[in-house]
């Protein structure tokens, strides 16, 4: 049986397993999906024990900028993104990928031409900011630390504070409500940016409707829950480790099941 899993940490409230485990079986695949709950102290050797023992693992916080210098090889989009969310394992080589941005681009459709205000500087919003911008999008960066925003998108980067519409879509993609479950809208963002905004994406999927979201809702625009950057971005990877096409409709009803849980 091959052993594939999540190395993150905390690790705990992911939902991969629920989708990839449920995928396995329903293409009688003879693997299996689990949690690696991995502190940084013993990164390393979790890394030796996955090159013998394991056939991949997706990749959370805090490691896809870190594991950048920890595979053995990396494509194109993780050299250019500056982070991964994907192993595979041949031989004991570990090949790194990211399949976040084809997640984030999936869920919110076409996005050439349209101005975007991305909110994160992270492993995350690297990949978000790659896959816009390879699509055609306007993309602006807002950070608590400038420093890194304008790292990732030079003039169009900004500190937290400056962000002012008007933006066809916000994405936000900081961990705010994963670190702190009682932050409110205003710990973000104020209702008078939301009002210039016409779609808004959280890729945060615990809570599915998060503060922002949920505003966002009573103010009428259109909403792009966490979810489904999810269920595609794991749809791709379950792609890369076996060579088959994902079973949508399997991974989806896994995941909402999960997200009911």
């Amino acid at each position: 049986m091959k052993k594939y899993g999540i190395l993150a940490h905390p690790a705990n409230h992911s939902l991969s397993p629920i989708m990839h485990n449920a995928s396995f079986k329903a293409l009688e695949i003879d693997a299996s999906y689990e949690i690696f709950d991995v502190a940084e102290d013993n990164l390393d050797a979790f890394l030796e024990d996955a090159r013998k023992n394991l056939a991949g693992f997706s990749v959370s916080l805090p490691y896809k900028e870190i594991l950048m210098n920890k595979v053995d090889v990396l494509d194109e989009a993780c050299l250019k993104i500056g982070a991964l969310n994907t192993v595979v394992n041949r031989n004991g080589k570990l090949f790194g990928y990211n399949t976040d941005y084809i997640g984030a681009l999936k869920a919110l459709g076409d996005v050439s031409d349209k101005k975007i205000a991305l909110l994160g500087a992270g492993g995350s919003a690297k990949a978000i900011f790659y896959g816009l911008s390879k699509a055609g999008a306007n993309v602006f960066v807002f950070n608590r630390d400038k420093s890194k925003a304008t790292l990732l998108a030079g003039g169009n980067g900004f500190g937290l504070e400056k962000i002012s519409g008007p933006f066809d879509v916000l994405i936000q993609s900081t961990s705010i409500w994963t670190i702190n479950p009682s932050a409110v809208l205003e710990d973000l963002i104020s209702e008078e940016v939301l009002e210039q905004v016409d779609t808004v994406m959280d890729i945060i999927y615990k809570p599915l409707i998060t503060p922002l979201l949920k505003k966002a809702s009573e103010m009428g625009k259109k909403i792009v829950t966490g979810e489904k950057m999810l269920l595609y971005q794991a749809m791709e990877q379950f792609k890369i480790w076996t060579g088959m096409e994902a079973p949508y409709e399997v991974m989806k009803q896994a995941l909402e099941k999960g997200l009911s849980l």
